[in-house]
């Protein structure tokens, strides 16, 4: 099976993210499967991390044991492109998949999940389901919403305002009414925090 079989297979099995482009994004366990499958190893190296600013760069090598050719690539985080907590391993997930990819000749036209920043909100190919409801997964938008609109005091309040302040401009910028109705019930919230 060619790489492009491989995922045409995940596709089919509905375990990616479609994206705007009309390409798509794998998880990243997805890809880890693929570089077992032929046989590729990966090495990564933390080149700069600092917890202050919540910032990575991390540099892969994926190696084809077959040829012993080498792949290198980058992952970075920083606030503004990356909503997850634990921001170095994003780095690294983001860094070892491009350098898979590259290695397996689909970089361009296959994405690794890690590389989503889903406060954007990428469309995840749904499953066909036999009539069985499926819980709703939140968005990110949705729990970073609820964490702070569901603050019990104004120090959690003002906590989580701080943490998603990057989030919530970077809403303002790309879904500006939504952006919007969440920022008049925040004010709600402070308003009722305050009395």
């Amino acid at each position: 099976m060619t790489p492009e079989q491989y995922v045409q297979q995940l596709i089919h099995e509905k375990k990616c993210y479609e994206l705007d482009s009309g390409k798509v994004a794998l998880y990243h366990s997805d890809i880890e499967k693929m570089a077992a499958y032929y046989n590729i190893t990966v090495d990564v190296d933390i080149k700069v991390a600092d917890g202050k600013i919540r910032f990575a760069v991390v540099k892969a090598t994926a190696t084809a044991i077959a040829n012993g050719n080498k792949y290198t690539s980058l992952g970075e985080v920083h606030p503004d492109n990356n909503g997850f907590e634990y921001f170095v391993s994003v780095a690294e997930k983001r860094a070892a998949d491009r350098a898979i990819l590259k290695a397996l000749h689909l970089h361009g036209d296959v994405y690794s999940e890690a590389e989503i920043d889903k406060r954007k909100q990428p469309t995840k190919v749904k499953p066909k389901t036999n009539g069985a409801a499926k819980p709703k997964v939140k968005t990110l938008t949705e729990e970073i919403e609820d964490k702070i609109l569901s603050a019990k005091d104004k120090d959690s309040f003002v906590k989580y305002l701080g943490k998603y302040q990057n989030y919530l401009e970077q809403l303002t910028k790309e879904n500006p009414g939504y952006a919007k109705k969440l920022l008049e019930q925040i004010q709600v919230k402070q308003q009722r925090l305050e009395k």
